[in-house]
This record gives C-alpha cells, sequence and structure tokens, in this order.
C-alpha cells in the first residue's frame, strides 16, 4: 500500500499568543509525519512589526499572505488557527483558494455573510473578560482616535497566561 502523501499544516495563531503556543501540536503532527509549518503573526513574539505600527487586522496577518503567497503553485496546505487566527484564515481561503486544501477553525472568529468583522470585533469588547483589566502586566490597548480604523491590540503576561488561558496545561 503507497504511503498517504505528507501533509503540510499550517498553524495560526490568536491575538495575544505567537507560534510558541503551538509547540506541542506541532510536535506531535511531526511525530506522525506530516509538515508544519507554525508563523508568527506581525507584532507577535519575534515577528519585528510593533502593534503600533500595524494599521489593519490585514497587515497583522500579513506574515500568513506572503507565506501562502509563497507557496509553489501546486502546493496546498491545511489551515489550522484558533481564536483571532481564524480571521486570518478566511481572508488566505479568499486570496489563495487554489492553495489552500482544507481549514480547522479552532475556537475562532469565523466571520461570514451575515456575520461581519465589525459585529464580531463589537461583541468581543462588549465581552472582553474584565480578568485582564485587573492584571496590570497584561494589556489590552484600544485607540479609537480614528473612528473609521480603530485599533487594538493586546498583550497577555506569562502569569496571566498560565492562571487563566493555560491553566489546565502542564507546566512545560
Amino acid at each position: 500500500m503507497e504511503r498517504e502523501k505528507e501533509r503540510h499544516l499550517v498553524l495560526v495563531h490568536g491575538g495575544g499568543h505567537g507560534a510558541w503556543c503551538w509547540y506541542k501540536v506541532a510536535a506531535l503532527l511531526k511525530s506522525s509525519g506530516h509538515q508544519v509549518t507554525a508563523l508568527d503573526m506581525a507584532a507577535s513574539e519575534i515577528h519585528p512589526k510593533q502593534a503600533e505600527e500595524l494599521n489593519s487586522i490585514s497587515e497583522y496577518f500579513e506574515p500568513l499572505m506572503e507565506f501562502v503567497e509563497s507557496l509553489a503553485a501546486e502546493e496546498r496546505v491545511i489551515l489550522v488557527g484558533h481564536s483571532l487566527g481564524g480571521i486570518g484564515m478566511c481572508l488566505a481561503m479568499e486570496k489563495f483558494p487554489k492553495k489552500i486544501a482544507a481549514a480547522v477553525f479552532v475556537n475562532t472568529w469565523m466571520p461570514g455573510p451575515d456575520l461581519s468583522l465589525l459585529t464580531l470585533s463589537q461583541e468581543s469588547r462588549a465581552r472582553r473578560p474584565r480578568v485582564v483589566e485587573s492584571d496590570s502586566d497584561s494589556k489590552i490597548m484600544t485607540d479609537e482616535s480614528n473612528s473609521t480604523q480603530p485599533k487594538s491590540s493586546m498583550k497577555f503576561s506569562p502569569e496571566f497566561l498560565a492562571s487563566k488561558l493555560y491553566q489546565l496545561s502542564p507546566p512545560e
């Protein structure tokens, strides 16, 4: 029996995270024979851009768009994303439909014909957990000085990540 062709999975993190959040999943997928790429979006972790330099969600997802665009014409990838990463996956699927074999949305934002990005953003802001505000080292910054293009970014402290988002995960 011929071995099934190796799949290339591209892992897209959510807001306030980086490619690091996929380390365990990436290791398991690689050990199963898959090619895995975990990207840092703009202004995340090791990416050189700073949050203040971003003017749109499209700029945040430029690393994903550049990666998918750089794929060979015949290569197709499977996108896997969580949280805010769902928006980037939707953008990539729309812009590069022939390069995306499938997409796996893990607890993601997922705009559609009846649910705009603006509506998702407003709902998120209304439901934002107050617990983030109680951690002085975690930041959710919003600049609404430009009413047509308000900006927001988030950065979580290691303590917040460990106690509120990854409290059920092993310490490593």
